[in-house]
């Protein structure tokens, strides 16, 4: 989708603007690739403080908000232990057997 298309890429990580004008010598060859595959696209790519780009800050911080626990466990554990086939294997394993 984004290719054959001018676009602005807005980072918070500084030393990517300037990446494309260093030699490539001074690069690690993980970051050679990393780059050479950027630059296949037409891009822009522009500094903008993360405290600035609100939405990309916020997303970027989306694991911090807590979620609530809707796992009921003891529910689980009442199904596994009424599950007559669950039980079967666990008495009598008849798959993998483990040597000592």
């Amino acid at each position: 989708m984004l290719e054959a298309r001018d676009f602005k890429l807005f980072s918070d990580h500084k030393p990517l603007t300037h990446a494309f004008k260093q030699r490539l010598d001074k690069c690690s060859p993980r970051q050679t690739s990393q780059l050479d595959f950027i630059s296949q696209f037409k891009t822009n790519i522009c500094y903008l403080p993360g405290n600035e780009n609100i939405t990309v800050d916020s997303l970027s911080r989306i694991d911090s908000i807590e979620m609530p626990n809707s796992i009921n466990y003891d529910e689980i554990a009442i199904s596994q232990e009424s599950d007559l086939e669950l039980q079967k294997l666990i008495t009598n394993p008849q798959g993998l057997q483990l040597k000592k």
